[in-house]
């Protein structure tokens, strides 16, 4: 075969286009040594190259095509060996698959050891791929225009967030569709440089996904290839309180819990941190220490007195303590979590140390610093990937131990995480975020890049971690409001090591306790909504989702990091500086302000103003919720029994609400025409109120055929019907 001068090459292919079934399917056309995707008769995706060892093929070959599917030949000529100063020539046989809204690129050359993807820059934007504020501090979640790397370890300092350790080799773009390296090695990825962007992985495996379609089509389709998120148990939606310290024990973790229940502040839960071990650094045995004697006693009374569940600090390391099999060497004694011994082990110690007495949960510290790369693990896994491998292999151990002893009602939540974790893992925090409002900020930011990335559930240290215990007040009030929008709410009263004083409510003024009961009572009232949008997040994403995810072609949204889409009804916009009023953009469609119920255009910069008792808060139009107070926590103490779930209703066209309950999806539907409500209600368990929003009173009110009375509530502009439980019903309202 003659050879070709590289760069002076003639590529010998005819143009073709693998052809779509269906409208949403995407397209491959390849012509002139380029391969372009097509998604609704728009060039999303266009590949100039894809390189292995850094040399670009000299010929691309079409071996075979269907509709589903192409098969190329690249062809490379003169290739350098490892070790001599030989050429010859290489092959690699590239196989693209179309299936549903997804195309997926493989190929597995053995002489390679990496790859490279060149991608012509179309002008999309692109957001993702890792929590830290790179580069800069930089809040924006926009991407365009840098570098990043794809390797999970820790930044101490560098950053206002501290230890934000949340990697994945997934960037959402705006035009339209996301990117997936399926691999656990080093990754960097050249955004949109000099008109071309440039995705780069230490393997010789190309594992690459492209997903097509809205937000919601792109990560069904994602969780489809990695696993469905991990399930969310309703205790683990609401206030869950902590300490970095108990320095006065167990005694002081049933205090705190007497003491909330004195003030009437409801809980679900409560976690320690460490020190709360016997060994070293206070853990490595992974027991009770003195402190935290009769575990079985104290936690049983959280449990029955408090109706509050318990969850632990853990590390995968021993700090030195060499009574444990299967450590890698380093000063952190960390667990080959390969190794099979090191995992039973650690099981053993966990089921019979804590879980026993009641621990359902943990959150999982570590795994992100001081990691002693270079030593070799149990399964040969490659120095290329063990940063990242070990990220997800800390979620899916600690997931396998809590199921092994509770089945699906537990919980662990972890600062460092990688792609795949998301079966494994219940939340992400943003890190060990400074007691500031820049740190507040920042860690808001910090939950937009983890949306971005796949990761349903994240929540922030309220009050901040590093730092003293007492904080301004109004910084505290703020981050509770923050706090209380977010997947997991965890409010840390106490210092950085335990500092004093700290800010227990009980330590603070009565403004502040009046609002930190407040604002844990509307996330009391926000569980039933919290819950069943974690539990569909394989259908509809991350609960925090933001605005650019959900309007990617708005230009305006895409810097935007100080305010996201709280599921698909709300439109939240926190307070974070000591001014009580901010810039809200309003995206596209119509818009209720929850502070003064007036109705907004959207697309449109608005200023809001919020007292220290208020949040702004937008309803969308078109949209269906629930609230109601359906778990109890330590409120069994003061609150009589007596549930109810209320549904709202925003009609603008035809929508849908997935109610979760007892692990069964129930669908709320509901339609609008010029002069007709239609909203259809499921069996539920609990009695209620169906409250639709119409700016007219109606003629007529009808339900399952019959005329029924109502209430119009002319202030808040809602028609008001009660419903029963066990019951199904069609409510037809006529205007």
């Amino acid at each position: 075969m003659k050879k070709l001068t590289r760069g002076l090459l003639t590529i010998l292919l005819l143009a073709f286009m693998v052809q779509a079934k269906a409208d949403n399917k995407p397209q491959i056309k390849i012509a002139s040594g380029t391969i372009t995707v097509v998604a609704e008769g728009k060039e999303i995706v266009q590949i100039d190259s894809i390189c292995f060892n850094f040399i670009k093929p000299d010929r691309m070959k079409v071996i075979s095509k269907d509709q589903d599917a192409v098969k190329l030949l690249l062809e490379f000529d003169d290739v350098m060996g490892r070790s001599t100063p030989t050429t010859e020539d290489k092959e690699v046989e590239l196989i693209i698959e179309t299936k549903g809204s997804t195309v997926h690129f493989m190929a597995e050359p053995k002489w390679t050891n990496s790859f490279c993807i060149y991608l012509k820059d179309l002008g999309g934007h692109y957001f993702g791929l890792r929590e830290t504020l790179f580069p800069d501090n930089l809040k924006s979640p926009d991407l365009r225009g840098n570098t990043y790397d794809v390797e999970l370890k820790a930044e101490h300092s560098r950053y206002y967030e501290n230890c934000a350790s949340v990697f994945s080799a997934f960037y959402f773009n705006s035009l339209g569709y996301a990117s997936f390296v399926d691999t656990y090695s080093y990754g960097r990825y050249e955004l949109a440089i000099n008109g071309r962007s440039k995705i780069y992985h230490t393997t010789k495996k190309l594992d690459w996904y492209i997903f097509t379609g809205s937000a919601k089509e792109i990560y069904k389709s994602y969780y489809e290839i990695i696993g469905k998120p991990k399930y969310v148990p309703e205790w683990a939606c609401g206030p869950i309180a902590w300490r970095d310290d108990h320095k006065q024990g167990a005694k002081q973790i049933i205090e705190d819990a007497e003491k909330f229940s004195e003030l009437e502040i409801p809980l679900t839960g409560m976690f320690v941190d460490r020190p709360y071990s016997n060994g070293a650094n206070a853990w490595s045995k992974m027991d009770f220490n003195a402190k935290f004697a009769n575990p079985e006693q104290w936690i049983k009374e959280l449990n029955d007195k408090y109706d509050l569940e318990f969850m632990t600090w853990i590390a995968p390391a021993t700090w030195g303590d060499k009574d444990f099999p299967g450590r890698l060497a380093g000063g952190f004694g960390y667990f080959d979590l390969t190794n099979p011994k090191a995992v039973e082990e650690w099981t053993k110690r966990m089921t019979q140390n804590q879980y026993v007495y009641g621990v359902k949960g943990h959150k999982m510290d570590r795994a992100d610093e001081y990691f002693p790369v270079a030593e070799g693990w149990h399964d040969k896994t490659s120095m290329a990937a063990r940063y990242n491998k070990y990220g997800y292999l800390y979620s899916k151990i600690t997931d396998q131990m809590l199921n092994k002893h509770w089945g699906d009602d537990n919980f662990n939540f972890a600062r460092a995480a990688f792609h795949r974790a998301q079966p494994h893992l219940s939340a992400v925090w943003g890190g060990d975020v400074r007691t500031s409002w820049e740190g507040m900020a920042s860690n808001l930011a910090n939950a937009m890049r983890c949306s971005f990335m796949g990761f349903p559930n994240w929540g922030t240290d309220v009050g901040g971690y590093f730092g003293k215990g007492m904080i301004p007040e109004n910084l505290f009030m703020r981050w509770l409001q923050f706090g209380a929008y977010t997947g997991f709410y965890e409010i840390k009263i106490d210092g950085a090591g335990g500092a004093a004083p700290d800010r227990a409510p009980w330590n603070c003024s009565e403004e502040l306790q009046k609002e930190f009961k407040r604002i844990c009572e509307v996330r009391m009232q926000m569980m039933p909504y919290i819950y069943s949008y974690l539990n569909n997040a394989h259908k509809n994403g991350a609960l925090m989702k933001p605005l650019a995810m959900v309007y990617p072609k708005d230009e305006q949204t895409y810097s935007i990091w100080s305010e996201y889409l709280f599921g698909d009804a709300f439109l939240v916009a926190p307070i974070l500086t000591v001014k009580n009023s901010r810039n809200v953009y309003l995206p596209e469609g119509e818009w209720i302000s929850m502070l003064d119920g007036k109705t907004y255009k959207g697309k449109q910069h608005i200023s809001v103003t919020a007292e220290m008792n208020e949040i702004p808060v937008f309803i969308r139009m078109g949209s269906i919720y629930v609230q109601g107070n359906t778990t109890i926590g330590n409120q069994k103490l003061w609150r009589e029994d007596n549930e109810q779930l209320d549904v709202y209703f925003y009609p603008q066209r035809n929508e849908e609400f997935h109610l979760i309950e007892d692990k069964q999806d129930k669908v709320l539907k509901g339609s609008k025409t010029d002069n007709e409500i239609i909203l259809e209600i499921p069996e539920m368990k609990h009695n209620g109120t169906i409250n639709v929003f119409s700016k007219v009173k109606p003629k007529k009110v009808t339900v399952n055929g019959k005329r029924v009375r109502y209430k119009y509530n002319v202030e808040r502009m809602f028609i008001q019907i009660a419903y029963k439980k066990n019951n199904t019903y069609e409510f037809q309202i006529t205007l």
